[in-house]
């Protein structure tokens, strides 16, 4: 793992700044003020722009990338899929455990007047940790390790970043839940390109390194 870090030290290196600077933030501010601050800065624009990054950690989006992969790598749509169901299941199993009330109940008592985004449905339970970020940074970092040119790493950091932004944006979880989601989603990917790489070195396959095109040309001959 050491040596993936060390090969994606950017992307890892800024993600590590990042997080710590938003911790010190949550820190130092109240949840009420970390939601009024975030939610009094909206414009129209900004509405539909975070309902479209909020996308980017819809379960579709991961299932879309692993299809695309499917035509590249089989083992790299595996890592995908393993990476989907490992951070899926850990984000889950927290939400349940912990069953946290969302901004929107859990200020039911302040009388303030929120910005909604017109048409969205706003959760209330099921706060801690936030999803749509786990999945977010699970799909970017995977795919920040699997390319060779890592120029790409910034605008997949920036990507996952903005999906996590927007769950706060449109009030559906605090800047805390976003934190936990982006370290869940992170560990998954690195856990699991770990494990499969070993299985794979240590019980080799044809198909490991096969795609769907090729498959399609072998059976076609």
């Amino acid at each position: 793992m050491k040596q993936i870090i060390k090969n994606n030290l950017f992307y890892f290196s800024l993600y590590a700044i990042v997080w710590l600077l938003v911790l010190i933030w949550v820190l130092m501010h109240s949840k009420f003020e970390q939601m009024v601050f975030i939610n009094q800065r909206n414009s129209l624009w900004a509405d539909y722009f975070f309902q479209g990054a909020t996308q980017l950690g819809e379960g579709w989006f991961f299932v879309a990338i692993i299809l695309v992969y499917l035509f590249i790598s089989y083992d790299k749509a595996l890592m995908l899929t393993a990476s989907l169901a490992l951070s899926s299941l850990l984000s889950s199993s927290l939400k349940l455990s912990f069953d946290t009330l969302r901004p929107l109940s859990f200020f039911a008592d302040k009388h303030v007047n929120w910005h909604f985004v017109e048409g969205l449905q706003i959760n209330i339970h099921l706060s801690f940790p936030s999803g749509h970020t786990t999945t977010a940074f699970a799909i970017f970092t995977l795919l920040t390790i699997f390319l060779y040119n890592k120029k790409w790493s910034l605008l997949f950091l920036l990507l996952a970043c903005l999906a996590g932004y927007s769950r706060c944006y449109l009030f559906q979880h605090f800047p805390e839940d976003v934190l936990a989601g982006s370290v869940i989603g992170t560990f998954s990917s690195l856990v699991v390109y770990v494990l499969i790489n070993r299985m794979l070195e240590n019980n080799p396959k044809e198909w490991h390194k096969r795609k769907l095109l090729s498959q399609k040309k072998i059976l076609n001959q």
